[in-house]
């Protein structure tokens, strides 16, 4: 075996430590961080969409009648904010929000939408922004657990408080989905 045939052993130690990092950190057991003292909400000048308060009347009044879309069930606006169009999807039970999504579609598919000014969403606590650095979130947003799937988006965070659960999505660094969901 020559010298350029010998592994190099910074390179061999290196692989060593990753994997043994790799490895605690897929042992560790998933643990939801600890809850926050107040619910998360969607907010903008015209209305606070808060889970289990804001009923569909009150949206339907600040907004008008939504599309339904994706799926039956959700009540979908297409918002115009910063140039962009982005949809804001509400579902009610017994017409009290239970679960929203604001997100830039990902589909080519996706309804053609005129998107309206409702003026600026943003998440409370943190102020939190599509488009917005995902570096920019503050210690109440963790890195989701068990939340959802890196599919379509390649970052997840969440914070939780009694009565909900709230995910902030991205991708490369940028926030492109907000959702909040009420407990079952």
């Amino acid at each position: 075996m020559s010298k350029d045939d010998a592994p190099d052993f910074a390179m061999q130690r290196a692989v060593e430590i990753l994997a043994r990092a790799y490895e605690a950190a897929r042992a560790r057991r998933n643990v939801p961080p600890a809850p926050l003292d107040r619910p998360v909400v969607l907010a903008n000048e015209r209305l606070v969409l808060a889970l289990a308060t804001t009923t569909r009347g009150e949206v339907e009044r600040a907004f008008g009648v939504a599309f339904s879309y994706p799926m039956r069930g959700w009540h979908t606006y297409a918002a115009r904010e910063d140039g962009q169009r982005n949809f804001l999807s509400l579902f009610y039970s017994k017409a009290a929000l239970v679960a929203l999504e604001y997100y830039v579609p990902k589909i080519d598919r996706a309804p053609g939408l005129a998107a309206r000014d409702y003026g600026t969403f943003r998440l409370s606590p943190g102020d939190v922004a599509l488009g917005a650095p995902t570096a920019s979130l503050d210690e109440r947003y963790v890195t989701a657990v068990g939340g959802p799937a890196p599919v379509v988006y390649g970052e997840a965070f969440e914070a939780r408080w009694d009565g909900g659960v709230a995910y902030v999505m991205g991708n490369a660094g940028r926030i492109e989905r907000l959702g909040l969901y009420a407990a079952t």
